[in-house]
């Protein structure tokens, strides 16, 4: 609905003629359709599709001369490309994010722009640069002052961050700072479900990496309970990374017949036999 939305009547008035100050306008409405349609079609695992709007929406940014929201678009290509494993591509793209804004994004909106460096540095193992650049991160969202910063940001909370750093940590598999980090990405009466269910298998997959079997696989009970039949390639990428990992070592335990029985509850359509290799290709 959207697509059709932003096809036959976005697209038209991009087209008419209007005062610099409305194109400008138009052009930085168009490019937040666009990112929302990049958005949706990577949660739904349509990759290239998704690249290709937040591309188009980078460059109706540029042509509105609104270069925080060429940031964010890069930022959004940065987030996509370390979740497919091009971790070089991801750093180069939150590189440029900070680049283009320097001196014109707020320091909320700097902090978030490191932290997608910071795990795409983490993934790649890298882990004295990831250091580095999350502590800038963590100095920049400091200095914030809500009032100053822009409305869409207002998500990238201090719980947001530390489950940026809960995540780094976890693909760094160093499972304490990763539990640390996810039990402060959580705020009981404020975060949402879908958000709680993500940073639960974050901590689930740290207490695994530790040895911790009971509380990885309660901990991943619990998430995958509390986010229910949640439409999301994303999260489904989760759930059989962690069945992966859970089956290399303990394959015939209970505690993984459990884990399996809850996701098939919730999500009947995935072989967790051949989920993994078949999320890591798509």
């Amino acid at each position: 609905m959207l697509l059709f939305y932003f096809k036959s009547e976005i697209v038209p008035l991009l087209q008419g003629n209007h005062t610099e100050a409305e194109r400008r306008d138009l052009f930085s409405a168009a490019a937040e359709v666009a990112q929302l349609l990049g958005w949706s079609a990577y949660d739904a695992g349509r990759h290239g599709a998704a690249q290709r709007y937040f591309v188009q929406g980078l460059r109706l940014a540029r042509e509105a001369h609104d270069h925080v929201l060429g940031g964010r678009l890069l930022a959004n290509l940065s987030h996509q490309a370390n979740y497919l494993g091009r971790f070089n591509d991801a750093v180069q793209f939150a590189r440029a994010a900070q680049s283009s804004t320097l001196g014109k994004a707020t320091p909320a909106v700097t902090s978030m722009f490191l932290a997608m460096e910071a795990r795409a540095l983490a993934s790649s193992g890298h882990t004295r640069e990831f250091a580095r650049v999350m502590h800038q991160a963590e100095r920049f969202f400091e200095q914030c002052i809500p009032d100053d910063e822009p409305a869409w940001i207002s998500y990238f909370n201090a719980e947001e961050l530390a489950g940026e750093a809960a995540h780094c940590f976890r693909d760094l598999r160093q499972p304490e700072k990763a539990r640390l980090y996810a039990a402060q990405a959580i705020a009981p009466e404020d975060t949402p479900p879908r958000t709680r269910a993500f940073i639960g298998m974050v901590s689930a997959a740290g207490a695994l990496t530790n040895g911790d079997l009971e509380e990885a696989v309660d901990l991943a009970v619990n998430a995958v309970d509390l986010a229910g039949p949640l439409q999301s390639n994303r999260y489904v990428r989760y759930l059989t990374d962690f069945h992966a990992q859970l089956a290399q070592t303990h394959a015939n335990d209970h505690r993984t017949r459990l884990f399996v029985e809850t996701v098939m509850r919730h999500y009947p359509e995935i072989d967790l036999g051949t989920a993994s290799l078949l999320t890591r290709v798509a």
